[in-house]
């Protein structure tokens, strides 16, 4: 099977991969979904992901011009 999907088309073998998983981890679709990107994507630093996933996750807080001056704890 490993010969067979690195002899697949990239884009062939990434959606391979993906219905491969997520038929594995049925509740695992987010998790699946970002480790694959990670992979698809190694030139991206660890912390790029780590922001991009707070953010989607809406971890992140809304900055204002205030927050220069008087930053929030």
């Amino acid at each position: 099977m490993i010969a067979e999907l690195a002899a697949m088309p990239e884009e062939e073998r990434q959606e391979t991969v993906r219905a491969i998983l997520a038929g594995l981890y049925p509740d695992g679709k987010k998790v699946v979904d970002r480790m694959l990107r990670r992979m698809e994507n190694p030139e991206v630093p660890e912390e790029v992901w780590e922001s991009f996933e707070e953010a989607e996750d809406g971890k992140g807080i809304e900055i204002r011009d205030e927050h220069f001056v008087n930053p929030p704890v």
